[in-house]
């Protein structure tokens, strides 16, 4: 049997996150276990509605520190330690939980391009 918290508990549980992301947390593009690109959030780092955490922030790379094709997302804490890993990653009209744009509609990134967070949620269903 599953189990099901309504949308107050999710959303407490999420906004828990947000206040444990601290006030200076960034999102990390990786592919395998290297960095291509670091994407500063907000302070805080995102809202919760409806038992959804988007993330808020610069929203852009203006220059990727490698090259690789993106396959997952970490988000670091202030102190910089991993607090959420795993996070999916796609490209406009994809189903992934993180979405970025680097001007060719691939997640393949260059060192030097340009990066573009379009959107990141977590669904704490």
């Amino acid at each position: 049997m599953s189990v099901t918290y309504s949308t107050t508990l999710i959303n407490a549980r999420l906004n828990g996150v947000v206040t444990a992301l601290g006030a200076s947390s960034s999102l990390i593009l990786k592919a395998g276990s290297a960095t291509v690109s670091t994407i500063a959030l907000a302070s805080p780092a995102g809202t919760v509605d409806g038992g959804v955490l988007t993330f808020t922030g610069t929203l852009l790379d203006p220059s990727a520190a490698a090259t690789g094709e993106v396959n997952s997302v970490d988000i670091l804490d202030s102190d910089g330690n991993t607090a959420i890993s795993g996070l999916s990653v796609g490209i406009p009209g994809g189903p992934q939980e993180v979405i970025i744009s680097n001007g060719l509609n691939s997640t393949v990134v260059t060192a030097g391009q340009t990066v573009e967070l379009l959107s990141a949620q977590i669904d704490g269903s």
